[in-house]
């Protein structure tokens, strides 16, 4: 594939995920009986579009995305009281689920997509043997010896036989040689190696610089679609607890930005179909997830203000929460450029 078709297929992902989302919404208010004004898929001047119903459906000039205009919405819009398919004049459990469909469609994209890795090329899982997986060039894996698919039997005479004993092993030794037993390949050409290996001192934790080793796992249809669940729940869980570490500081954050993620994706497209969505999926988890943190301008902030409206059966003073959405929406942007400036493209700049 090359590098052009890479980036186009990197965007058109992004952009497909972000329509899902909005595609959430739009179906909950639709089914809520609100008024859909439009339908975008982009963003700036509208190139084509054609109305169905009361909802003008359009394809603008930049294709990064979408979004949904709903009647009523727009902080500052005058409603009439009068007006049922208005978002404002809906009860609050209703414009609480339309909220809500936004991250729940990513989830579901997230579910089908790995449901159809599974049936077809197959969805890799890690290994949960001491195998090593992916090295990063430069670090002491990779200048010991290592070799993606040695299986680590021991470190400096432990014996170790799943990857969280050779983790916890390799992080009790920050800045001290130690020797790995190491057994490579199979049958008449398996070999056993004492490879000596100095962990870096990362905060006083070791590491070696390899990846978790991983196999890929098909499924038939049925197979497929409970498994589809049960991996997107662990990975929701799983980048639930990685932010967790993060916040509190017991993991460093790595964040990526705009540039960061198309990056990977370009990546993950040269490497294969299968790398390819797997990054997709991820994603999609990642939306689901991330717009449901409690901050103002992300979709969980605003179920937040719903939630109160709920239990309390009082709106929040809409001055007061738009100006919320106001100073949670430039918080945001300041971070993203940030996470740019300082992250992806700092990262680019030192290759």
């Amino acid at each position: 594939m090359t590098t052009a078709v890479a980036v186009i297929a990197a965007i058109l992902a992004v952009s497909l995920l972000i329509v899902v989302h909005e595609a959430g919404h739009y179906l909950a208010a639709r089914r809520s009986g609100m008024r859909v004004e439009r339908f975008s898929v982009g963003f700036g001047p509208v190139v084509l579009s054609f109305r169905r119903g009361e909802t003008e459906f359009a394809i603008s000039a930049l294709p990064l995305g979408g979004y949904v205009r709903i009647a009523g919405m727009a902080p500052g819009e005058d409603v009439d009281p009068a007006d049922r398919g208005a978002y404002a004049n809906q009860p609050a459990w209703r414009r609480f689920v339309v909220i809500l469909a936004g991250p729940a469609m990513n989830y579901l994209a997230a579910v089908l997509i790995a449901a159809a890795l599974l049936a077809s090329v197959g969805l890799r899982s890690p290994d949960a043997s001491a195998r090593v997986g992916a090295l990063v060039p430069g670090k002491p894996a990779e200048v010991a010896g290592l070799r993606p698919g040695d299986r680590i039997a021991a470190v400096d005479g432990q014996p170790v036989e799943t990857w969280t004993d050779l983790v916890g092993q390799l992080q009790r030794h920050p800045g001290q040689r130690i020797v790995l037993d190491v057994e490579r390949g199979e049958g008449a050409a398996a070999a056993r190696l004492a490879l000596p290996i100095t962990p870096e001192d990362d905060d006083g934790v070791g590491r070696v610089g390899f990846r978790q080793h991983d196999v890929l796992v098909r499924r038939g249809a049925l197979g497929a679609l409970a498994d589809g669940f049960s991996r997107t729940n662990a990975q929701l869980g799983g980048q639930l607890a990685a932010f967790g570490q993060a916040f509190s500081g017991r993991q460093k954050a790595e964040l990526s930005g705009p540039v960061g993620i198309a990056q990977e994706l370009v990546r993950g497209a040269h490497e294969g179909v299968e790398r390819f969505f797997t990054l997709v999926w991820t994603i999609s988890v990642a939306l689901a997830l991330l717009n449901l943190f409690p901050i103002p301008a992300l979709d969980g902030g605003r179920l937040v203000f719903l939630a109160y409206e709920i239990v309390t059966r009082r709106r929040v003073n809409a001055r007061v929460e738009n100006a919320l959405h106001l100073i949670g929406f430039v918080a945001l942007v300041g971070l993203l450029l940030a996470v740019t400036v300082f992250g992806d493209l700092a990262r680019l700049r030192g290759r």
